[in-house]
């Protein structure tokens, strides 16, 4: 035997039958590598979907279906880029932050800090103004629709305010378009008959929500009115109102679903809570930049009415 034969080389200088095969094996891993990091980010891109959606966090369809197949197809294409370690510090990054909320009382901290409250005055508020939440197929409102609207209701009741104002909401389905005045009207007719109630036209944000109100309100001359809206939304909410006359007395409602002013010691409380304060946060710096909400509640001498 040579000595090229024992180095596994048939004195030619071509491979021998173990080489073939081991070259051939390199190449499969090679061609298989790509296919596993394309894998790899789609798994990354989908956990961090789900991560958002406990936050509550993911805009429009991002939030549907077709969130999932987009984030996955990004998930795809970064995985097989020189990006993919970015997914990788990203999902940490989210991780650690789902570890942070849930193992702490972060959210409590942020709720007492960020929820506005005003005392109710001595005198009676001319009106009380209830935000919409969303509606549901079946012609209802959603649990924190239903949470402000029952906060008003009390305040009718108790003989803080005398008109009740609702926002109005719509959306479609298939089949079907669902307006909120139908479950706020059966709601008010079980609870407050003989109540004043107005409603304003359909509306799209926070910002038409004070627009609208103050279209059907100031005219009368009613610029002194208590807000009802989610605690977490109460900051910026009011501020809108303020924003466009009112005189605000800013009411955050009593919630029954997971989160609120002191949410529990529980990982759904406590991501709801973090997630409505990034989303607030994040919402409130719009309508700063676009002048619809004021940088100090606004607190003026008016006559009553």
């Amino acid at each position: 035997m040579t000595e090229g034969g024992r180095h596994g080389d048939d004195g030619r200088g071509s491979p021998t039958v173990a080489e073939s095969s081991g070259t051939w094996r390199l190449r499969e891993i090679s061609r298989r590598v790509p296919l596993a990091h394309a894998i790899e980010g789609a798994a990354i891109a989908v956990a961090l979907w789900c991560i958002l959606f406990a936050f509550q966090l993911l805009p429009g369809t991002t939030a549907d279906t077709t969130g999932v197949w987009v984030f996955a197809l990004a998930g795809i294409i970064i995985g097989a880029s020189p990006f993919r370690r970015a997914l990788l510090v990203v999902l940490a990054i989210a991780s650690a932050t789902v570890l942070v909320v849930t193992l702490t009382s972060l959210s409590n901290a942020v709720a007492s800090r960020w929820t506005r409250g005003d005392q109710l005055p001595d005198s009676v508020l001319p009106a009380v103004v209830v935000l919409s939440g969303s509606v549901n197929p079946n012609n209802t409102i959603n649990s924190q629709a239903l949470d402000n609207l029952i906060t008003g209701l009390r305040l009718i009741r108790d003989g803080r305010a005398n008109v009740l104002v609702t926002t109005t909401v719509e959306e479609k389905f298939p089949g079907a378009v669902v307006t909120s005045t139908v479950d706020q009207s059966r709601t008010i007719g079980l609870f407050a008959g003989g109540a004043r109630w107005i409603h304003t036209p359909p509306v799209q944000s926070t910002r038409d929500e004070a627009l609208k109100s103050a279209e059907l309100l100031l005219p009368q001359g009613i610029r002194r009115i208590a807000v009802v809206a989610a605690p977490m939304h109460t900051r910026r909410a009011c501020s809108a109102f303020e924003a466009v006359g009112f005189d605000v007395t800013c009411v955050p409602s009593l919630v029954r679903s997971p989160g609120g002013m002191d949410p529990g010691p529980w990982p759904a409380d406590r991501v709801r809570v973090f997630g409505d304060w990034i989303y607030e946060v994040l919402a409130t710096a719009k309508y700063r930049a676009r002048g619809w909400i004021t940088s100090r509640p606004v607190r003026r001498n008016l006559p009553t009415r």
